[in-house]
């Protein structure tokens, strides 16, 4: 331990920091401090161990067993994003669009369509990847306001071995500010180019020994030009921790989710222009107990549930060459896409340190997930999947110079079995400022229960009367997509060397990672010719573990940040996918090498700030992205593109009002296809930013 943590004052704040981040760390920081508290503040950031989310251990990030990307809470200001997966622009090795203006698209390393679900997204540790439909995170509904965040911690690589399947290709955990850093009230108001009208306010209260903290927001825009797809996301969480004695804490989050969306087509006849509506709800319980350093015990349970409402009727006319009929005939559909997905998840943990130079973590949990949508399942009966897992992480420091890592993920899911995710690493400190790092990992990818049994089946919702027949209503007309039974999950194995050096002196760090990731068994959508229903069709859908790649690459981060509030970021990324597959759009007899564009070769990207005056600061972001294609080789190419976002922002005098105001440039060197081409564009915006405390 360093020695600056033996005074009184520095355990009480350790374990203050301790007790209310467990069993994710969140340093306290004040948004809109002086520069000299922001000093104050850079001391103890470079101090403290800030790294959890590579073993669920506090841990340097010298000694994790892989390499962590950490955007903290002046990066966030400054890096004037709306939206929470914008951020991810700031991360190495990671590809983010927009399929619509309300559809964000965020993946690493590839292997994505339009809906991307290989990467593991936690709020607090509540997992936000959804157990519906075919996408992994449902950005729109994570249910936290970007100003509420602490930090985003995001470990680029599998690691199953600490949170299970979905921790396929990487993990991001979102960190929350503690109530106690966020007394007051707090007002903002944001508004600009393409109907962008945001609002939110947040109020923070002492009641006792229980710190509240209550945040309402709306989102507000026009989405694309030309396009049906705006959006309203609205939500309101609540989040109380209650310091039940110097070892005990209660900490209790709820929240909830409104999001109306414009989605449709004004040309297709069976997807036409119209509004629909996602609501998300959740509540969250975990209770720690902390009686001594390296030792502590929580249980945490969380419950959430999500709705979807889509529902339309069309009269859809069918010409003889698809019906087989002598006319052409009108059929009446009543088309409902709504949904309701319920997960409750309990799991408990305990951190300890059984011998000098040993920590671990151990933990077991459950988790059952119950659907009910019709329409994708062709039944009104609930479909269940459970998971049932056990996990251990073990870090031993054997000497000054070598640190090892090893872990396990014991998984028993209801639909595909008994899966084992094991990792192994070796960090040798050269220097006191210098590591090398080897580790070796097998992650997996469970289907989600679409994937296994999606049977869309559509009927006519009232009787046909024809020339030659009449067809009752009910009557199965095509079909969409088919079961897919017997598909195993995905698998990754994982081998990496990397190499972290922190000057500190200079404040400087480099992290370098050379990976190769070997993917077998993906799952992929596949065609078929279905002879179910009264029109048959020629690209109904299936999935199978017909997919395979192989990842290897280089990503380089190099970070000077003399402060908080003054930084200079460099980084670049090098792909290669090599592996047949099968898209969407070809037969599955066609195999297509559509993996091996499924990440641009070269990303390069510059993020900086500077407080060129007192109370003044002005960030750049540049991107430098190459081709790619989100899903089939033609269809969905993606040229080249640059994007350029410029903020400049200033803080307001005390004695005036105590706020910021800011001006944000996005993307202002020109429109750029972000899925497909002709279908959407990252669109040049500018809005301005009040945000006021009190």
């Amino acid at each position: 331990m360093p020695t600056h943590l033996a005074t009184p004052r520095s355990q009480i704040l350790r374990r203050l920091a301790f007790l209310t981040f467990a069993p994710f760390l969140a340093l306290p920081t004040r948004a809109l401090a002086a520069d000299s508290a922001d000093a104050v503040e850079a001391a103890y950031l470079a101090d403290l161990p800030v790294v959890l989310s590579a073993t669920r251990l506090q841990q340097a990030r010298a000694d994790t067993p892989g390499s962590v990307t950490v955007i903290d809470r002046h990066m966030i200001r400054a890096a004037g994003v709306r939206n929470i997966h914008e951020l991810f622009l700031l991360v190495p090795g990671f590809q983010v669009g927009m399929h619509t203006g309300n559809r964000p698209l965020v993946t690493y390393h590839g292997l994505s369509d339009e809906a991307p679900r290989r990467m593991l997204v936690q709020v607090d540790g509540r997992s936000v990847y959804s157990p519906y439909f075919i996408a992994g995170v449902e950005w729109n509904q994570l249910g936290v306001d970007i100003d509420d965040i602490e930090r985003i911690e995001v470990f680029r690589g599998s690691n199953s071995a600490a949170y299970g399947s979905n921790a396929f290709l990487g993990v991001a955990n979102i960190i929350t500010r503690a109530p106690f850093e966020t007394h007051g009230g707090s007002v903002r108001y944001r508004a600009g180019d393409g109907g962008v009208n945001d609002v939110a306010v947040r109020v923070g209260r002492r009641l006792g020994e229980v710190d509240l903290r209550l945040t309402a927001a709306r989102n507000q825009d026009n989405g694309f030009a030309g396009i049906n797809d705006w959006r309203k996301a609205e939500l309101a969480t609540l989040r109380a921790d209650w310091a039940i004695d110097h070892n005990h804490v209660l900490e209790f989050q709820a929240g909830w989710t409104n999001n109306d969306l414009g989605t449709g087509k004004d040309d297709n006849a069976t997807d036409p222009e119209r509004s629909s509506r996602v609501t998300t709800s959740f509540g969250l319980l975990r209770w720690r107990h902390v009686p001594a350093p390296d030792e502590e015990v929580s249980v945490t349970w969380y419950h959430q549930e999500e709705n979807g409402h889509d529902r339309y009727g069309l009269s859809v006319p069918v010409p003889p060459r698809q019906s087989g009929l002598p006319v052409t005939i009108a059929i009446p559909f009543d088309f409902d896409y709504g949904f309701r997905a319920v997960r409750d998840d309990l799991e408990i943990q305990r951190i300890t340190s059984p011998a000098a130079g040993l920590r671990a973590v151990l933990g077991a949990g459950m988790r059952e997930d119950r659907l009910t949508a019709p329409l994708r399942f062709n039944s009104a009966q609930q479909v269940r999947s459970g998971v049932n897992r056990a996990f251990a992480n073990l870090e031993w420091r054997a000497s000054p110079h070598w640190l090892f890592n090893a872990g396990f993920m014991v998984e028993h899911n209801s639909l595909t079995g008994t899966s084992l995710a094991p990792r192994a690493s070796a960090n040798y400190h050269m220097t006191e400022s210098q590591t090398l790092r080897f580790s070796v990992n097998r992650s997996h990818r469970s289907p989600i229960a679409f994937e296994q049994k999606s049977s869309m089946i559509f009927t006519n919702s009232a009787p046909v009367v024809t020339p030659v027949m009449t067809i009752p209503a009910g009557t199965p007309i095509s079909q969409t997509f088919r079961p897919s039974p017997g598909l195993r999950a995905e698998r990754v194995t994982t081998y990496e060397i990397g190499y972290l050096a922190e000057l500190r002196p200079l404040h400087v760090s480099f992290d370098a990672r050379l990976f190769l990731e070997r993917a077998r068994d993906l799952i992929e959508m596949r065609l078929e010719r279905s002879t179910v229903g009264l029109v048959p069709r020629d690209n109904t859908r299936y999935f199978a573990n017909s997919g395979e790649a192989d990842i290897r690459g280089l990503e380089a981060v190099a970070t000077w940040r003399p402060t908080t509030g003054t930084w200079l970021t460099v980084q670049h990324t090098e792909l290669r996918i090599d592996g047949p597959g099968n898209p969407a759009t070809a037969s599955g007899a066609q195999p297509s090498a559509w993996v091996a564009n499924s990440a641009p070769r070269h990303s390069s990207a510059l993020f900086g700030a500077w407080e060129f005056l007192p109370r003044w600061q002005v960030s750049v972001a540049r991107r430098w992205v190459g081709g790619m294609s989100w899903y089939s080789d033609t269809d969905h190419r993606v040229g080249a593109y640059r994007q350029l976002d410029i903020q400049l922002s200033h803080r307001l005098p005390a004695e005036l009002l105590r706020g910021e105001v800011s001006l944000t440039a996005r993307n202002i060197d020109g429109d750029e296809e972000t899925f497909a081409p002709g279908a959407s564009w990252w669109g040049s915006r500018i809005f301005g930013t009040l945000q006021v405390e009190f």
